[in-house]
């Protein structure tokens, strides 16, 4: 790993699986940016399962 991570058993479990641990926002227009878009407007306790599902289609 190039970047040491504060949480050194975090930063091993995510090298072996093979991910990362993203830095930066997410690219505008990918479910995720909206999921966070949405609940920056509405809060995260208003987000159900069918908002994630709304986001994936790009229906959010």
């Amino acid at each position: 790993m190039s970047e040491e991570h504060p949480d050194p058993d975090l930063a091993f479990a995510l090298q072996v699986t093979g991910f990362e641990l993203a830095t930066e926002p997410p690219a505008p227009g990918t479910p995720l940016a909206r999921i966070l878009a949405f609940a920056s407007e509405h809060g995260y306790e208003s987000l159900t399962d069918e908002h994630f599902d709304l986001a994936r289609l790009g229906l959010l």
